[in-house]
């Protein structure tokens, strides 16, 4: 009886992972997702070089439309600052195994030795996948608050196992620029 329900919770387990696996295996671009990144900044009318931590999630409310937050803290020397973002995006297929997507966002700027700031982002990118494990990513988003940032920026996901990936990103800015390195996990 015992050989027999470790059979099947093997074979469950197997099933799952699969499962799990057909997933990354059909290079399906997932917009659920969470992650973690560590970001090192450069803000050019400060003159600023901060770092921290950055926590970002999207989760899709149906096959086109997804929400999308995020949450940073970095600080450094004299500078420093906390940024609340959120919004609603929208999604479409771009051939087999990519999408092209835009998302208006609200944010907040919260700086740690001087004025706060609220404006818009709006975004619009690329995503999708070159291999089977390795998902890449370009964006243009212009934010609003303060004197304004339009950035240009790349990214890169490396598929481990199938619901994790590394992520690598690079973002150059008319007032900022930033690299980020982290974790992300789709559900």
């Amino acid at each position: 009886m015992k050989n027999s329900m470790k059979k099947i919770s093997f074979a469950i387990a197997v099933t799952s992972l699969f499962g799990s696996a057909s997933v990354m295996a059909n290079n399906v671009v997932s917009y659920n997702y969470a992650g973690i990144q560590y970001i090192d900044q450069d803000v050019d009318d400060y003159d600023c070089n901060q770092d921290g931590l950055r926590l970002g999630g999207s989760f899709e409310l149906n096959d086109d439309f997804f929400v999308l937050a995020s949450y940073s803290d970095v600080s450094g020397g004299r500078c420093g600052s906390e940024n609340l973002s959120g919004g609603l995006g929208y999604r479409t297929l771009f051939g087999a195994d990519s999408s092209i997507y835009g998302a208006l966002s609200v944010e907040n700027t919260s700086v740690d030795h001087g004025d706060s700031d609220s404006g818009l982002i709006a975004a619009v990118g690329l995503r999708g996948f070159v291999a089977n494990d390795l998902e890449l990513k370009a964006q243009l988003a212009h934010h609003t608050a303060f004197d304004g940032n339009t950035v240009l920026s790349g990214g890169v996901a490396y598929w481990f196992a199938p619901n994790f990936s590394v992520t690598g990103d690079v973002g150059l800015g008319s007032e900022s620029s930033e690299i980020a390195a982290g974790l992300r996990m789709t559900f």
